[in-house]
């Protein structure tokens, strides 16, 4: 049953890029993001309140830490994430969301000085030719006059906020569980997204359709809250090693959903989804690099 949990979160996490991308043509990136993790929070807090309660002393202890989380991994993934969907296509950007695994990896052995190994390396190197790939469309030169789409650019920058935020509490953070960890990180990207949204935007009140307001509960339902309590529960029954592989459905989903709805696949993201999902395997399933991101996701329950 847990496996079937983990194939409907990967799916979950698929159905965000296309159901943000609807969502923003309504009202702003920010108030979406905002929206989600609002209700997230609200959906999340019973449950995690219910497992157990929170360690008030352990929570003030890494306050810091939590807001850093909190600013970079869900204000500043989500806003980068939410802009980039604006501006470029779903399947683009799950697949350059993709080449996270691979980013992480890179980021920790700079932040924790783990070390990198030559399959990690040689798995990063092949990823990062398939974003490549796929931000310039497969031509050499939109590359060479930097011709490529900001909307790309922009979930690149979301994939290195979320690097950060997986990397940071294997270094700074110490005696709290991952969905404490993951519910005070939520509570608070949430309250700078509604802040800063109603602030840039005013339209946070502006949900004045049902399939809108249909489209923001489902995003928080089930691609934050019940997205995030199923992935701890499988990292608690099968270990947060072999969890992380489901990661790599993601950006199979978005396609498929994508050719569902009519958005056919180009050449050049064929090839990139290739290379990059090629990249993520050489890196992903190195012994070494399978244990260090075990403790990542183990802490931060993605």
């Amino acid at each position: 049953m847990i496996y079937f949990k983990l194939v409907l979160t990967a799916f979950f996490w698929a159905a965000v890029f296309h159901l943000g991308k609807y969502a923003i043509t309504y009202i702003s990136p920010l108030s979406a993001a905002a929206w989600r993790f609002l209700l997230a929070t609200v959906f999340l807090l019973p449950y995690v309140l219910w497992q157990s309660r929170p360690d008030i002393a352990a929570l003030r202890r890494n306050l810091w830490p939590l807001l850093a989380m909190g600013v970079i991994g869900v204000f500043g993934f989500n806003a980068a994430l939410f802009y980039g969907l604006r501006l470029t296509s779903p399947i683009n950007g799950a697949l350059i969301m993709a080449f996270n695994p691979a980013t992480t990896a890179l980021l920790a052995a700079m932040i924790t000085g783990e070390k990198i190994s030559v399959r990690q390396r040689t798995g990063f190197v092949i990823s990062l030719v398939g974003v490549i790939v796929i931000i310039s469309r497969g031509s050499l030169q939109h590359l060479l006059t930097l011709d490529v789409s900001t909307g790309d650019l922009l979930i690149f920058l979301a994939n290195l906020c979320w690097a950060t935020y997986t990397v940071i509490p294997r270094r700074f953070i110490n005696g709290l569980p991952s969905m404490t960890i993951t519910i005070a990180t939520i509570a608070i990207g949430a309250a700078i997204l509604t802040v800063t949204a109603q602030s840039v935007s005013g339209d946070m009140l502006m949900v004045h359709t049902w399939k809108l307001a249909a489209s923001l509960i489902a995003i928080a339902l089930f691609g934050a809250a019940l997205a995030y309590i199923w992935w701890n529960q499988g990292i608690l029954q099968i270990g947060s090693g072999r969890v992380s592989i489901f990661i790599n459905l993601v950006p199979m989903f978005t396609v498929l959903i994508g050719v569902v709805l009519g958005q056919m696949p180009s050449a050049a993201q064929w090839l990139g989804a290739l290379l990059v999902i090629c990249g993520v395997i050489v890196t992903v399933y190195n012994r070494d690099a399978m244990r260090a991101g075990s403790n990542a996701v183990a802490r931060d329950g993605r």
